[in-house]
C-alpha cells in the first residue's frame, strides 16, 4: 500500500507535470515525463523491492494487467532514452501517451492524483 506521505508528495509533483505539459516546450516536455516517471517510481518504493526503478517494475509485475504493464515499461523506457541518449527528441504525443501511461500506473497502484 502506497503510504499517505507518499500519496500526497505524488499528487503535488504531478500539479508540476500537469503545468509542464501545458507548456509543451521540449525542454518542458522532457520534464514532465521525468518527473512523472519519479512519482510513479516513489509509489513503487513503498510497495515493491529492489534497486532501481526497473527491478521494482520487475516485482510489481501482478500488480497491473498485462497491457497496463507493457505500456507503463514503454514509458519508462521513453523515460530513459530521454535522459540517456544526447539528442533524442521524441514528438510531443509520445511524450503526453508516456506521461498517461504513467498515470494510469498510479492509479492502478491506488494512487488518485
Amino acid at each position: 500500500m502506497v503510504s499517505q506521505d507518499t500519496m500526497r508528495k505524488i499528487s503535488e509533483e504531478w500539479a508540476n507535470v500537469e503545468i509542464l505539459l501545458k507548456g509543451k516546450s521540449p525542454s518542458q516536455l522532457r520534464q514532465a515525463l521525468i518527473v512523472a516517471d519519479k512519482c510513479l517510481d516513489a509509489a513503487l518504493k513503498d510497495i515493491v523491492p529492489g534497486e532501481t526503478m526497473g527491478e521494482r517494475l520487475k516485482n510489481a509485475i501482478s500488480r497491473f494487467d498485462r497491457s497496463a504493464y507493457g505500456r507503463i515499461w514503454d514509458a519508462h523506457k521513453l523515460r530513459n532514452s530521454l535522459v540517456h541518449e544526447a539528442g533524442f527528441e521524441p514528438p510531443y504525443f509520445m511524450i503526453n501517451e508516456a506521461v498517461a501511461n504513467l498515470k494510469e500506473g498510479l492509479y492502478k497502484l491506488g494512487v488518485r492524483i
